[in-house]
């Protein structure tokens, strides 16, 4: 997926997500478990919505995204809403992120399902681990094997939004690694008449054991699971994972 159509209308399509309610949770993690740190790296940032939040909470940032679209539109909202002192924003793969070492790495909104396969999982685990200090504190989320085969599956999803519709159509492919390819349509308007864009992506979920073993192999420790941003463990129906780990010294 190369996210250059998606870039452009992120923000509308993600207009429900409670960034700020993110921060806070990810605030608090890291003060329970490094109450000194300082920085952030806000792993596939996107547009830096999370990264504003966190700004805003008095990190550093520095934010990493494989989109150039996507770093695009993020350094000219991070201007508009934070200046010059605001998150910095790269273009980078986070599978080879070469950033300076921070005190905390985030990586939200299943951005690791849209890696292809455990071996990349594995790869971006250790690079996220050596732009970390130690006892730094790793933060992700990720989408389970339960949501893509109960809630994606091969549902059909439509939203209507000033200026652009989008038709968010999928396909469960099933397989070890419970694989949803997802076909995204962008209706936006212009002028009057509205022009189509698309853009495809395979998502791919995994085991916990899974997460688990890669996190242990790739040097983290002290492995902790939420049911999303709630203080609770994962049940059965979980769609989304939030998971803790730190890098082991």
């Amino acid at each position: 997926m190369s996210y250059g159509v998606f870039a452009s209308h992120y923000d509308i399509l993600t207009e429900n997500v409670n960034y700020g309610g993110y921060a806070r949770r990810v605030d608090r993690i890291i003060r329970r478990i490094k109450p000194d740190s300082e920085s952030v790296a806000d792993i596939a940032c996107g547009t830096a919505s999370l990264g504003i939040e966190l700004f805003r909470l008095g990190y550093n940032v520095v934010g990493a995204d494989i989109s150039e679209a996507m770093i695009d539109e993020g350094r000219r909202k991070v201007e508009r809403l934070c200046g010059k002192s605001g998150p910095r924003l790269m273009v980078r793969d986070m599978r080879a992120l070469r950033l300076k070492c921070a005190d905390a790495a985030v990586c939200s909104l299943d951005a690791l399902n849209h890696l292809d396969g455990p071996e990349d999982l594995r790869l971006a685990f250790l690079s996220v681990r050596s732009c970390l200090n130690p006892g730094g504190v790793f933060i992700f989320d990720m989408n389970t094997p339960y949501k893509h085969r109960r809630v994606l599956g091969d549902g059909t999803f439509f939203y209507d939004r000033p200026g652009v519709c989008c038709v968010w159509r999928n396909e469960y492919l099933g397989g070890e690694y419970f694989e949803v390819r997802e076909r995204l349509d962008f209706f936006a308007e212009s002028d009057g008449t509205y022009h189509r864009e698309s853009e495809t992506v395979v998502e791919k979920a995994y085991r916990r054991g899974t997460v688990r073993r890669l996190l242990t192999a790739c040097g983290f420790g002290m492995i902790e699971e939420y049911d999303g941003l709630r203080d609770v463990p994962p049940s059965y129906n979980t769609e989304r994972i939030l998971w803790v780990a730190r890098r082991v010294v």
